[in-house]
């Protein structure tokens, strides 16, 4: 099957390069992972929540998208931060994405689009949808085992790709202008990563499932929660920092 991250969103993030206007980023990714997390109930409520079918698009994938985007932003700016620069990726970049807001209408076309990537790559990559993908390449290689892992390979040297063009031509900033200038907190904000994802990823291995696909989306879902909470202590701290010296003038990292 293709990987939930990075191989998913690969297929979508062209159209926010193709028009920026047009397409919510944010919820373009985040819909094109949305029928995935429906796993994360994999052997909690008996049975999984059916999330990779078109009628799913409207109940699951369209309010998943919603408030799973509007956290990324929220979180943005105090993650970007506390990231490294790392050279021509410009990570710090992606700190504006915390004052970017697209219309409802936007947003809800841009999470559809991705989320039926999804399952139309799907489609292509998994048994029982195409009878002729069932025949075998070579002996125990099904078509759509081959696919899948082509996909894979695919994914990773496209999301690979892609990471380099936005930073390389400062995409972020072309767009939307340069991030806000916030203090550094990087010691707190990996020390709650590391507790809070530590901490996560036990209670996760304490009560396994038999499913990888089950496993994995539990173990990202975790790392999305540990970032937030890192993102919430560093908005707080940073506010009592403020309202401490107000007076005092916030050095931005160079760009």
């Amino acid at each position: 099957m293709p990987l939930t991250l990075p191989t998913h969103p690969t297929a979508v993030v062209p159209l926010k390069l193709w028009r920026p206007r047009w397409f919510d980023g944010v919820a373009l990714v985040v819909g094109a992972v949305a029928p995935d997390v429906g796993y994360v109930t994999y052997g909690i409520t008996g049975e999984t929540v059916r999330t990779h079918n078109l009628l799913a698009l409207l109940w699951w994938s369209l309010p998943v998208t919603f408030v799973a985007a509007r956290l990324v932003r929220w979180a943005a700016p105090a993650v970007a931060a506390n990231l490294p620069d790392a050279g021509v990726l410009r990570l710090r970049d992606y700190g504006v994405l915390g004052s970017v807001r697209h219309p409802w209408y936007v947003t809800a076309i841009s999470a559809l689009l991705g989320a039926f990537s999804h399952l139309a790559w799907d489609w292509f990559t998994h048994p029982g949808y195409f009878p002729s993908l069932q025949s075998e390449v070579l002996p125990g290689w099904p078509w759509w085992g081959v696919l899948s892992d082509a996909s894979n390979l695919a994914g990773f040297a496209g999301g690979t790709l892609l990471l380099l063009h936005v930073g390389r031509y400062r995409l972020l900033r072309k767009w939307h202008g340069p991030p806000a200038r916030r203090r550094r907190q990087p010691v707190r904000f990996w020390t709650v990563v590391a507790v809070a994802l530590g901490t996560g990823v036990t209670l996760v291995l304490a009560r396994p499932v038999d499913w990888m696909a089950g496993q994995a989306i539990r173990v990202m879902l975790v790392a999305a929660v540990a970032v937030l909470c890192a993102a919430g202590v560093t908005r707080l701290t940073d506010r009592q920092l403020g309202a401490h010296a107000p007076n005092r003038v916030r050095q931005a990292e160079p760009q």
